[in-house]
């Protein structure tokens, strides 16, 4: 189809087949016997004429309930060139004037001050190290701001967490520096780090004998513990384990696709099902998702798409985390371009029902429901999001904190989804596997956490918790209120966010002010925060200070000043987009000329890569 992916083509069809895939030619070729050209006619007329109006209806439906934010995002990607502020347009971006931005200009300059302080001479040597040779590193680090932000902000602001010790939440860098973690470890720190430390010397206790890599036999600790436990807390029929959440989920794909020899996986806008190609129809994979229907989350049309094509959908994935922003991808800074770009959803239950419907759907059509609780399965509730959301799903997807400290990733599901083969055909099989899968000091420090959990259930830790980080909220946000502050946090259970009450381009710098302030954030920064289960009155005291410091110094320094709108930052960034793509069109179709002219401020394309290892 002209104008589209060419995933998202081939979701809609190129052919009259029902499933995507080319219609059998017996479906529609005509007899050419001579004989009977008239009676055949009249018997594959109408059935021909059926088959077209059910793909077009199919395909119509399918239109109304598709998310394109991603296909456009994948279509564009290519064509952006990059761009970076000189210093200073970096403090006027959003069209202020010169005496904010020199206000602007002082406050970077002490925010700069104050991280040199932070860097101890130990820290600033190892952090020199990493950055010289640790690609993960340099990936995190440029997805902490918006591109246009990103050279400048890193000659400003050195970050750099390279911890030794932890007690509780606090953790200590090499120098002996002391911050609050709220980044909770990616979602894993859900018990505190302290009882993760005697999960693993437990489990190590229980399996040293054996050794950490006897692969193949299993530890009894499987039959003793970890299987009855997690058959119980998923309610399903059997488990498979992995080495990580994503194989999890690439698992749990591969064996819905099996089992129900049906192409297509359902996703729902916005949610993450880890970093697989397969499961990213968006920037961050090349690969062209011609198997996934990404639809609009909480959206009727959806439902209609899952019933009307249920012959094809092999399953519906879920991240319950979702019901904290429904429709919105994870919270990252990186596009936190204006306050609109980070919302959360106006009532906790209109989710829960969302999710009852589905499941309704899902049964009634015959398609598996997926609940990738790699994030949420043991943070929300003991039994995860399907007793937060009182849901039971066919398939259910863990990972992170269920290893005790040590990565894993679990798929369980009923007996029939989860078979690798298929016995009427002998040489047909799903290949899942791995090496690690099931290492025994792995089993042994899950173990210890499932056994944590338990006593979790009983002394209603999660519920307490919960009660903890609303009123946390409620405080904190009355708090802001009171001081003017355009900030404000939601949660959902232990999960929290950082939202913007009014129009800027800069709201991605409170990160660093809250850094600055001794809280650890991920590099998605104020997007995604974590309470872990250990968190005492003093620590949610300093976590509450740290916000509103932070806010009050990125206020005073003008930040937040100015007469700006969402349409005037929009269209700022429009017309900078624009100018880049045509100096960047005209500097390549001339051949005679080797260096172009570039606006004052911005970075040649060609140059970016070198610019960001020098940076680094």
């Amino acid at each position: 189809m002209p104008g589209l992916p060419m995933d998202a083509a081939e979701l809609l069809g190129g052919t009259f087949g029902g499933g995507g895939a080319a219609v059998p030619p017996e479906d529609l070729l005509v007899s050419s016997s001579s004989s009977f050209p008239w009676v055949s006619l009249l018997i594959l007329g109408p059935f021909l004429t059926y088959r077209v109006i059910r793909y077009a209806y199919r395909r119509y439906v399918t239109l109304l309930a598709m998310e394109w934010t991603p296909y456009a995002a994948r279509l564009t990607a290519p064509l952006l060139p990059s761009y970076s502020f000189d210093e200073e347009q970096y403090y006027c971006a959003d069209g202020v004037s010169e005496d904010i931005a020199e206000r602007r200009k002082r406050g970077v300059e002490i925010l700069k001050a104050r991280y040199e302080k932070m860097i101890g001479t130990e820290t600033e040597a190892l952090n020199d190290i990493l950055k010289s040779g640790l690609s993960d590193l340099r990936f995190t680090d440029t997805n902490r701001v918006p591109f246009q932000f990103q050279k400048v902000t890193r000659e400003k602001f050195r970050v750099a967490t390279i911890v030794k010790t932890s007690t509780g939440p606090e953790l200590a860098d090499v120098d002996g520096s002391k911050q609050i973690d709220v980044s909770g470890s990616y979602g894993v720190n859900v018990c505190g780090y302290d009882a993760y430390k005697g999960f693993i010397e437990r489990a190590w206790q229980k399996t040293k004998d054996l050794g950490p890599n006897v692969l193949g036999p299993i530890h009894p600790v499987m039959a003793e513990k970890v299987l009855p436990k997690l058959k119980a807390l998923s309610q399903k029929e059997e488990c498979s384990f992995h080495m990580s959440g994503t194989e999890a989920v690439m698992c749990a794909a591969r064996l819905c696709r099996f089992n129900t020899k049906r192409p297509l996986i359902v996703q729902f806008a916005g949610a993450y099902h880890g970093w697989w190609d397969g499961v990213q129809p968006g920037p961050g994979s090349e690969r062209a998702n011609s198997d996934v229907l990404y639809l609009k989350d909480m959206a009727e049309a959806s439902l209609q798409v899952i019933t009307v094509r249920s012959s094809e959908i092999a399953a519906v994935f879920v991240s319950p985390l979702q019901g904290l922003n429904p429709g919105k991808p994870p919270p990252s800074d990186l596009v936190l371009l204006d306050a609109k770009a980070r919302d959360t959803a106006k009532s906790r239950s209109a989710y829960k029902e969302w999710l009852h419907r589905l499941k309704t759907t899902c049964t009634k059509a015959g398609v598996p429901l997926v609940f990738d609780e790699v994030y949420t399965g043991f943070r929300m509730a003991p039994g995860g999001a399907q007793e937060y959301y009182d849901v039971q799903a066919d398939v259910v997807v863990y990972g992170k904190t269920l290893g005790g400290g040590i990565a894993c990733g679990v798929c369980c599901g009923p007996s029939h989804l989860m078979r690798r083969f298929d016995p009427t055909r002998p040489l047909r099989v799903a290949y899942v596997i791995g090496t690690f899968s099931a290492a025994p000091l792995t089993l042994a420090a899950m173990a210890e956490f499932l056994d944590w959990l338990d006593d979790a259930k009983k002394t209603n830790l999660y519920k307490k918790f919960e009660l903890y980080t609303d009123n946390f909220v409620i405080e904190l946000n009355k708090e802001l209120v009171q001081k003017n502050l355009p900030i404000r946090v939601d949660n959902l259970t232990t999960v929290w966010t950082v939202l913007f009450k009014q129009p800027g381009r800069y709201h991605w710098i409170y990160q660093y002010y809250l850094r600055a302030e001794g809280l650890v954030l991920s590099w998605v920064g104020t997007g995604r925060c974590l309470f872990s289960l250990d968190f005492t009155d003093t620590h949610f005291t300093k976590v509450k200070d740290a916000i509103v410091n932070a806010a009050v110094n990125m206020k005073n320094d003008g930040w937040w000043d100015g007469d700006v709108s969402s349409k005037t930052i929009k269209n700022r960034i429009l017309k900078e987009l624009i100018n880049k793509v045509l100096s960047s069109a005209f500097s390549t179709s001339s051949p005679a000329t080797t260096t172009s002219p570039t606006p004052r401020g911005v970075r040649d394309a060609r140059g970016s890569a070198d610019d960001d290892k020098k940076s680094s």
